[in-house]
């Protein structure tokens, strides 16, 4: 499976299973299929309705080299004007 295939794959799942656009921002190769990165909206009508900035999630998802999306796992919130750095050593 290539990379476009994934991306269209992943975010059409977030779209109709957790009824949230999704914006890939990694990809990953495993042994037996993918790491994918996402960050997508959490909340947004309810954080604009107390004048607040959107709420940020990034989830990691697992696919099957067959493309079958085996699991997925939030790790991460943030506002969105908060800028996300991690440093590797």
């Amino acid at each position: 499976m290539g990379i476009v295939k994934l991306v269209e794959l992943v975010s059409q799942f977030f779209q109709t299973t957790l009824h949230k656009p999704a914006n890939v921002i990694g990809v990953t190769r495993m042994e037996n299929g993918w790491w994918v990165e996402v960050e997508t909206i959490e909340e947004s009508e309810y954080m604009r309705k107390r004048g607040q900035d959107d709420i940020l999630a990034t989830y990691q998802v697992e696919v099957h080299e067959n493309g079958e999306i085996i699991g997925y796992q939030r790790k991460g919130l943030r506002e969105r004007a908060q800028i996300d750095v991690q440093i590797q050593d």
